[in-house]
Formats: structure tokens, C-alpha cells, sequence
């Protein structure tokens, strides 16, 4: 009996390591990678793959002008699926835009900041400050140590007596 359930085990464990594989070669391979990954390793999904191509090729121009329509007329009705997919799908894109547009100003922003590691290495050097202890090297803000408000030493371990 324990021989089945190792044998089960082991399957399980098979299965979810092709699992495991599967989603990180889709993640985190590029696409041409990938797509020779499938044509080598499974031909069958590859080839669905090329099918999915060839119909998004077929149908462009349909495709295309069912977008001009839902662009155009905020009230147009395919199928509930279609209209469905069609908002996700935007509302998808403006998400996408919106963090293009933040990353284009951050590194804008980045451009302009001159919190750089070392500085500009060919300027002039500048001199320290007047108090180097107060200075803080991890960001722009002063550090200054508190004094302690409990009276007492802070490595001070208070004992219990005896009775």
C-alpha cells in the first residue's frame, strides 16, 4: 500500500513540475523564444498557435472596423461576450497608457535629479557640511539622535529580587 502511494506522489509531483516549467518558460521567455520552444518541444500547440495567426490575419479588417464602431459609438451591441471583452480590453490599454505615461515622467524626473550615487564626477567637489555626523548618506534628510527619555542606561536589564 505505501508503494501506491509513493507512485501517486511521484505523479503528483510530475505534474506539478511540468506545471511549474510550463508557466515560467510562458513568462519568462521572449515570444520568438518561446515559439521555437513550442515548435521543438510541442509541435500540436505550436501549430495552434500558427492557426490562431492565420485567423487574427483572415479576420484584420473585420477586426478592425468592429473597433471603429465600439470606438465611435459608445452604444454599439454585438454579443454581451464581445462587448464585454471589448470594454476589458480598453480599459486594459488605458491602464497601459497611464503607466507609460508615469514611467516617461519619472525617468524625465529621474533625468533632472542629481541624487546620484557618486555625484558628477567631473564638476567641481564640494566641501562637507559643518556637521559631517549629522549628515545622512541614504537619503536627504538630516539624522539626528534622540536622547534617551527613559533615565536610565538603554543596555540596562532591570532584576528581579529574590523574596
Amino acid at each position: 500500500m505505501s508503494d501506491d502511494n509513493t507512485v501517486e506522489n511521484n505523479e503528483h509531483a510530475s505534474h506539478t513540475n511540468q506545471f511549474i516549467d510550463k508557466v515560467t518558460l510562458e513568462l519568462l521567455m521572449n515570444k520568438n523564444h518561446y515559439n521555437r520552444y513550442l515548435s521543438q518541444n510541442d509541435p500540436k500547440k505550436h501549430q495552434e498557435h500558427l492557426d490562431h495567426l492565420d485567423k487574427i490575419r483572415k479576420y484584420r479588417s473585420a477586426i478592425i472596423n468592429m473597433t471603429n464602431d465600439f470606438i465611435d459609438n459608445s452604444n454599439h451591441q454585438v454579443t454581451t461576450e464581445v462587448n464585454d471583452a471589448f470594454d476589458y480590453y480598453v480599459r486594459t490599454l488605458i491602464r497601459h497608457f497611464d503607466c507609460k505615461k508615469i514611467e516617461c515622467l519619472e525617468e524625465f524626473n529621474n533625468e533632472k535629479d542629481e541624487d546620484v550615487l557618486f555625484g558628477n564626477m567631473d564638476g567641481p567637489i564640494e566641501e562637507e557640511e559643518e556637521q559631517p555626523h549629522m549628515k545622512s548618506y541614504w537619503g536627504k534628510h538630516k539624522v539626528q539622535k534622540k536622547s534617551n527619555t527613559f533615565g536610565y542606561p538603554m543596555n540596562y536589564i532591570p532584576r528581579i529580587k529574590d523574596t
